[in-house]
């Protein structure tokens, strides 16, 4: 079964507000000076004074040397140490920083990504220090970013063996937690390694890399035996049992047990606690969630695409609306999460001030030449995802387009600055707070009909507020555009409504598709291989239909990727009426190179259409479609399928065909 396509309807959280349907959006109202209205958020009864509720601001130098200025909800701007003061106001109590160990090329480029090295570190460690807050130092144990998808060693280790290796990484952990220490920096929390499921630092097998946890962890307590010692993975829908057993098993010495926990994509927070649960009692480690964030808004701010972004909204879990309010609800959920697990001591917000150096707007009069300087002050200053040098050490990175912020939309500040009301949520989390009431969002779903049969758009639709509660209201649909829609006939439609409750209003938008029956047998897969030809020379278990996570929807598609250069093509022979007919499919995938071919096909006799697309980026969606696809007689065989030629190491997935009869 194919999952349920449902509309979020978005909204700030304003008492006159606007949103719309299934995955579009309108970006929250804000003010100029403060888009602060006030929020709800429900005190968290389980919060000790000294639970961190802390923030990952690595980004900050960069940033601020590139032009980025903050402000305080009274709409003054904020110089280096009133901005953490401000932030320590609103309840943060603890600074995650990253460390890179050498992040520039030979010729002193930066890779970007806010040039993370030691000397950053102190830096920002000083003014957090100096504001009240303690410092979590984050050694990834690279030369930049280090994830689940690559642990890439630093250049100057590169070639040594595993204990060489060791022995360079306690003397670089002890060096350089010595240096900040003596520099005045506030360390009470080391991390050894950074979402270090598939490797640390160049080593993928775990003998070797727990290793080079034990180097690192009898180098934090060579300084100090009062600094926690914390291990970090990602991941935790996919279970943590492989890992804690391993790093039992190898006697690694640490006290934090620390997951990333992102709603979008890392399950459920049942399943997060009972996985942190679960190590806490039986290994009595300490837990935490090292990084979390959610965004307010799905525009993007600086003309480089984001990590979340309208396209998400098929795919991604959207568990709270896309406001301030929102996003405040998001992190207390995981807040009241952790810190009703005995032994959970924390959360940390990623980079929630991570901001467009210049803000974009697509179309207005001189985007352009923003674009351009943004461009090239990511590139200079270091204050995006990564530069063009990046490359060099990493030849996979990603530049989201342009290599700027990519999480703006998530920050706790518009665009401009200003604080949005979440950024003081920790605060509010102690304490609980009331804000406006006000209308944040509606869930509908989406409308689909057939040709010339009555449509009905639901008289009602339930309505969320901030403060957590529901109310039916109806709704009054745009009569002129559906009535369009019908004579129009197949399609896909967007039709307006408008919800009142007293004075305030806001616009609702609905989705409404009109289309044919699927003629597709097992259009999307989810009864595996039934109906569907593959014809390849690779490995089938690298090229097949397969259950994969990187379904559009469902749990079934067809999945690539080859170590070497590798061609495809899947493809359905279905016996056709007369007719005109349409034929559509969904790609996602990546790491093309120039002369790749992803087309959708379909061959019609002696004619054969072809529909060019390629693929950008994980859950970047293409759309190819063949539309008048003319059927002159009753009983002809045509072929619909869609074939792939692509380089080694490119990846990526087929799913949701659609084939309808038109006319």
């Amino acid at each position: 079964m194919k999952k349920a396509v449902l509309s979020l309807i978005l909204a700030a959280s304003i008492v006159m507000t606007a949103g719309c349907g299934d995955g579009k959006t309108v970006e929250p109202t804000q003010n100029s000076e403060s888009a602060d209205p006030g929020i709800f958020v429900k005190k968290v009864e389980n919060m000790t004074d000294d639970f961190i509720t802390g923030i990952d601001i690595s980004s900050f130098t960069a940033l601020r040397d590139s032009g980025v200025k903050y402000y305080d909800y009274d709409g003054n701007e904020l110089d280096d140490q009133g901005f953490f003061d401000f932030l320590n106001e609103c309840g943060v109590n603890y600074v995650r920083l990253r460390v890179w160990n050498d992040p520039k090329d030979e010729d002193g480029h930066v890779y970007g990504g806010g040039n993370c090295d030691l000397e950053n570190a102190k830096k920002i460690g000083q003014l957090a220090t100096k504001a009240g807050m303690r410092i979590l130092i984050d050694f990834h144990y690279s030369d930049f970013w280090a994830d689940p998808g690559k642990q890439t060693a630093p250049k100057a280790w590169a070639d040594m063996k595993t204990d060489d290796k060791a022995e360079a990484l306690k003397e670089f952990t002890k060096e350089s937690l010595q240096y900040l220490i003596d520099n005045g920096v506030d360390v009470g929390m080391v991390q050894i390694g950074n979402e270090t499921n598939n490797g640390l630092c160049g080593e993928t097998d775990f003998y070797s890399m727990c290793k080079l946890f034990r180097a690192g962890s009898e180098a934090v307590r060579s300084v100090s035996e009062d600094i926690l010692v914390a291990v970090h993975f990602a991941n935790p829908e996919k279970h943590f049992s492989q890992y804690v057993e391993k790093l039992d098993q190898y006697e690694v010495d640490y006290d934090v047990f620390a997951s990333s926990y992102y709603p979008y994509w890392h399950g459920t927070l049942e399943n997060l606690q009972n996985e942190l649960e679960s190590i806490a009692k039986t290994y009595n480690k300490k837990v935490m969630v090292a990084e979390t964030s959610y965004v307010y808004t799905l525009e993007d701010g600086d003309g480089c695409g984001n990590t979340q972004n309208e396209a998400d909204l098929e795919v991604d879990a959207f568990n709270f609306d896309i406001s301030p309010q929102g996003q405040a609800d998001s992190v207390r959920a995981v807040v009241d999460t952790v810190s009703s697990i005995d032994g959970g001591i924390g959360v940390f917000y990623w980079e929630p001030a991570w901001l467009p150096v210049q803000v974009f707007e697509l179309g207005k009069e001189g985007s352009t030449q923003i674009l351009a300087q943004n461009k090239s002050i990511w590139e200079e200053k270091g204050s995006g995802w990564a530069t063009g040098y990046a490359s060099e050490y990493d030849k996979d990175v990603r530049s989201y387009g342009g290599g700027g912020a990519v999480v703006e939309n998530e920050a706790w500040f518009d665009f401009h600055g200003h604080p949005l009301a979440s950024a003081r949520m920790y605060a509010d989390m102690r304490e609980g707070a009331e804000g406006v009431l006000a209308m944040t969002g509606v869930t509908t779903e989406a409308v689909t009909a057939k040709p010339g049969e009555d449509i009905e758009l639901p008289e009602k639709v339930n309505v969320r507020y901030n403060d957590g509660s529901e109310k039916e209201l109806e709704v009054a649909w745009d009569e002129t555009a559906l009535d369009a829609a019908k004579e129009a006939g197949i399609g896909e439609y967007e039709i307006d409504g408008v919800v009142t409750d007293g004075d305030s209003e806001m616009a609702v938008t609905i989705q409404l598709a009109i289309k044919a029956d699927n003629l597709l047998e097992n259009p999307g897969f989810e009864d595996g291989k039934e109906a569907w030809e593959v014809t390849t020379e690779c490995n089938s278990k690298d090229v097949s239909i397969m259950k994969h996570s990187d379904c559009r929807t469902g749990e079934w598609c067809m999945k690539f990727w080859y170590e070497s250069d590798f061609e495809f093509k899947v493809e359905q022979t279905l016996t056709l009426d007369k007719g005109t007919y349409a034929f559509d499919g969904y790609i996602h995938g990546g790491d093309s190179k120039s002369g790749d071919e992803f087309v959708l096909y379909c061959i019609n006799g002696d004619e054969t259409i072809e529909e060019s697309t390629k693929v950008t980026a994980w859950r970047e969606y293409k759309h190819p479609v063949i539309d008048k696809i003319e059927v002159k007689e009753d009983g002809t065989e045509v072929i619909f399928g869609a074939r792939v030629k692509a380089s080694a190491g490119c990846w990526g997935a087929w799913d949701d065909f659609t084939l309808q009869k038109v006319e």
